[in-house]
């Protein structure tokens, strides 16, 4: 079971997965040594699943940003085609979805011609997938990998909310 110190340590290295555990444990009141103990019992219990570095896309050439539906015909080509879909680098997200679509891909490429190649000749041509529709993004307002570990009013930070344990800390 997590405590309320432990959200604020999720919180924090949601923030920056670099701070010092002396002053992660200034901010939550512990010793360096006990929020060490935290975070690797976080990590066992798979709460923390890793640490990556943000990379900016415009910087790296991979500012070509999309998300594209995949409709696939029947469910006996999805397990392939999600197998093949972790595989591909220029594939970011993909979610097994309901409504219209089976799969949403969220990817990044360099150009015009890498989505082409990508859409065309690396999704279109699997077997079993019968219509995609690409959607280009012009401009992102936000992006994050954050978690909201708090309930939220008007942008500040409010008491954790408890679901299903019947009150709210």
């Amino acid at each position: 079971m997590m405590d309320k110190i432990d959200l604020q340590i999720l919180d924090a290295v949601q923030t920056d997965a670099r701070i010092h555990q002396a002053e992660l444990g200034r901010r939550v009141g512990l010793s360096a040594a006990s929020v060490n103990e935290r975070i690797h019992k976080l990590e066992r219990l798979g709460v923390i699943r890793g640490y990556v570095a943000l990379l900016d896309d415009l910087k790296l050439g991979r500012d070509m940003a999309a998300f594209i539906e995949v409709d696939i015909e029947h469910p006996r080509y999805e397990k392939a085609f999600l197998d093949l879909m972790i595989k591909l680098t220029e594939v970011q997200e993909c979610h097994h979805v309901a409504g219209d679509f089976s799969c949403l891909l969220k990817v990044r490429v360099s150009d015009r011609r890498a989505l082409r190649e990508l859409v065309l000749d690396r999704i279109n041509s699997l077997p079993g997938v019968r219509q995609t529709r690409t959607i280009l993004v012009l401009g992102t307002t936000k992006e994050t990998t954050r978690l909201s570990l708090f309930a939220s009013t008007n942008g500040k930070k409010a008491k954790r909310v408890i679901h299903g344990r019947g009150s709210n800390k």
